[in-house]
């Protein structure tokens, strides 16, 4: 005589086991899709600034986008630029103000925006040209970014972390 499956003889049917088997698929795949918005979400936060890769001592033209991740709008954005960079042009922005702070040397160090608004969920892009260093090595674009309720992102940190500063690789330029 063959023994009834234990499931059976305690008096679980398989349709429930099916049921419990569905749950257990839609909780996984909902846990998943947070997970990944909440990573998209993260990195897609961030102030980013274009291209990624330049040539070694050419003049760029660089592009930062400001997005707003929070619910109150972005109103300032503040860009420590890099020792080894000269900005040579900043791009008007509509209805926003451009503030730069100079060196002892005369070269602008900082480049601040206020006086526009970037409002949730929506982003502006900020353009300037600068001269690249003549030998390779890595950009840090550090940039603060302050909303309209006084709270601040501070993109600063190292690639690795939460809060990471643009970088772009600086390359040697190619020989002619």
């Amino acid at each position: 005589m063959q023994s009834e499956p234990v499931v059976e003889r305690i008096g679980i049917n398989k349709d429930l086991r099916s049921k419990t088997m569905r749950v257990h698929w839609r909780v996984i795949v909902l846990v998943a899709i947070v997970g990944t918005l909440v990573f998209a979400g993260s990195t897609l936060g961030h102030v980013r600034i274009s291209p990624k890769e330049s040539a070694a001592g050419t003049i760029e033209r660089y592009t930062m986008r400001v997005p707003t991740e929070r619910q109150s709008p972005t109103v300032r954005i503040e860009l420590e630029v890099p020792g080894t960079t000269t900005i040579t042009s900043i791009v008007s922005a509509s209805g926003w103000k451009i503030e730069e702070k100079k060196d002892p040397q005369g070269k602008v160090s900082r480049v601040t925006w206020t006086g526009g608004s970037i409002p949730f969920a929506e982003y502006k892009e900020f353009v300037f040209e600068a001269k690249n260093p003549p030998a390779e090595t890595k950009l840090e674009w550090k940039v603060i970014q302050i909303y309209e309720d006084g709270t601040r992102s501070e993109w600063t940190g190292p690639e690795s972390s939460r809060s990471p500063a643009s970088v772009t690789t600086i390359k040697a330029a190619a020989p002619r």
